[in-house]
């Protein structure tokens, strides 16, 4: 076992040797750029400088449409609500005049139950005046039929002396 362990060792010692001459390869072949390669540089520099600016303005525009989406939705959604108070408020007070209407029809109701019990009972007693009068005449008329029927006595006149 041990010997497995040198022998990673040595490829790590190796592998590590090989990184650090790579970066030491890159830096030089950085440092040996011409001048010729610096403008062109500036100018990538430049043209990606004004491609993060066109990102952000589009970025920017896209932020602002959705805002104006956004907001023409909040617009829409409130005169939707305004409609629906109002639909409401037009249905309550159509609900409210018909319950007083039904108000008013059921006063007038016991009003009229009310008098149709009133001209019953005065029909009856009516009824039962005419009959206590009926008889009461009939009565009075049959007494006078008798009384002319009755011999009349007769009277005789006094009279004076003088």
């Amino acid at each position: 076992m041990a010997r497995k362990k040198k022998k990673a060792v040595k490829k790590s010692v190796a592998s590590k040797k090989r990184v650090v001459k790579k970066k030491v390869a890159k830096k030089k072949v950085a440092k040996k750029k011409p001048a010729a390669k610096a403008g062109v540089a500036k100018k990538k520099a430049a043209a990606k400088k004004k491609a993060a600016a066109a990102k952000k303005k589009v970025a920017a525009a896209k932020r602002k449409a959705a805002a104006a989406k956004k907001k023409e939705a909040a617009i829409k959604k409130k005169a939707a609500a305004q409609r629906s108070a109002a639909a409401k408020k037009a249905m309550k007070d159509k609900v409210s005049a018909v319950a007083a209407d039904l108000k008013a029809a059921r006063e007038e109701l016991k009003t009229a139950a009310k008098r149709e019990a009133a001209l019953i009972k005065m029909t009856s007693n009516k009824d039962a005046a005419v009959a206590r009068f009926v008889e009461k005449w009939t009565i009075q008329q049959l007494s006078k039929l008798e009384k002319s029927l009755k011999p009349k006595k007769k009277r005789r006149a006094k009279r004076k002396k003088a």
